[in-house]
């Protein structure tokens, strides 16, 4: 259950490009979310003008991390490992004004020493690049595989959407890419394509990589009473839960909810 909704919609595009204004733009037509995972060798020396243009062009989006310089962490030492992420979220933080703590795995290149490391500069979650062609919600997020390439994704939207009022149906379709990988009108259209029959749906959450993290750790965070009566909700974040398959309850962020 996703701010009372029982679907959500992500997308994922790495590396920067100048070609993510036309993508961003087309995001903000189709109301849809997504999540820029930008190397911060590009932008440790841009200037306050860049900063605002960059700012306004990332609005309502999410910038997240893809190493500094796009090496592979699992060929690296660790030290080198920190270096690279540390330094990619000092860039980016500096440039966007909030805390940058997801990921993504350049070239997929990560192992368990990877994982660690990568946690211990404050990462959270770090997408993969494996696509299962499933809705599945992570169990790790540190290892979150993506539903479909966006070339690939006509099918799994389908299915997505036929499914879309189904409670048993796996909630969470994940879209991801390149946006240089756009070189022809016709990818730009199958891209529109897509986002024409995902868009502006009310029974989808449409959310940024971190919304969706922030929303499921503080759902998995809910203290619950034995009786299963009273929920109290710790987080900064409210909540949605479905109680005895019928009832949907809202249990809002700092309070405790008594269900009937």
């Amino acid at each position: 259950m996703f701010q009372g909704k029982m679907k959500a919609l992500t997308f994922s595009y790495d590396d920067g490009d100048p070609k993510d204004e036309r993508l961003v733009n087309l995001f903000n037509v189709y109301g849809v979310k997504g999540t820029f995972h930008l190397n911060g060798i590009n932008y440790q020396s841009v200037d306050e003008a860049e900063k605002a243009r960059l700012r306004k062009l990332y609005a309502g989006h999410e910038v997240s991390c893809h190493t500094l310089r796009h090496g592979y962490p699992a060929l690296m030492p660790n030290q080198s490992v920190v270096e690279e992420v540390m330094e990619d979220r000092k860039a980016l933080e500096s440039v966007f004004g909030y805390p940058v703590v997801g990921m993504s795995y350049p070239c997929e290149s990560y192992n368990d020493d990877v994982i660690r490391a990568m946690q211990a500069c404050g990462i959270v979650y770090s997408r993969a690049a494996t696509s299962t062609n499933g809705f599945v919600l992570p169990a790790d997020f540190m290892r979150w595989q993506p539903t479909c390439h966006h070339k690939n994704a006509l099918e799994p939207c389908r299915r997505f959407l036929d499914k879309i009022d189904s409670k048993w149906f796996s909630p969470l379709l994940y879209i991801w890419g390149h946006s240089h990988e756009f070189v022809t009108e016709e990818q730009w259209e199958h891209m529109e394509q897509i986002l024409k029959m995902l868009a502006h749906n009310d029974k989808i959450w449409y959310a940024t990589n971190i919304e969706i993290y922030n929303y499921m750790t503080a759902q998995r965070h809910l203290q619950i009473s034995t009786d299963e009566k009273m929920l109290y909700n710790p987080s900064a974040i409210d909540v949605w839960v479905e109680r005895n398959r019928t009832d949907i309850i809202c249990i809002p962020a700092g309070q405790t909810v008594v269900a009937e």
